[in-house]
């Protein structure tokens, strides 16, 4: 089946990965900010990895990113 949609840009395309790569990046910002707020509100470390399945060094890693990002 073909499509009869307008051609698709180099330039559409270059936005679309600009969108999806800003999209991820705020992601991972909100989970570590997310993150360092469990652990700051009493969370314990074994707590957040049972809930999210991340490594400890992960958790200590994203606690520090979010509170940095606070």
């Amino acid at each position: 089946m073909r499509h009869t949609w307008g051609m698709v840009t180099e330039a559409e395309l270059r936005a679309l990965d600009a969108q999806y790569k800003r999209a991820i990046k705020e992601a991972e910002n909100q989970r570590a900010i997310t993150i360092a707020r469990a652990v700051d509100h009493g969370w314990t470390q074994k707590d957040v990895i049972a809930a999210t399945g991340y490594s400890r060094e992960t958790i200590r890693r994203l606690t520090a990113e979010g509170r940095a990002a606070q």
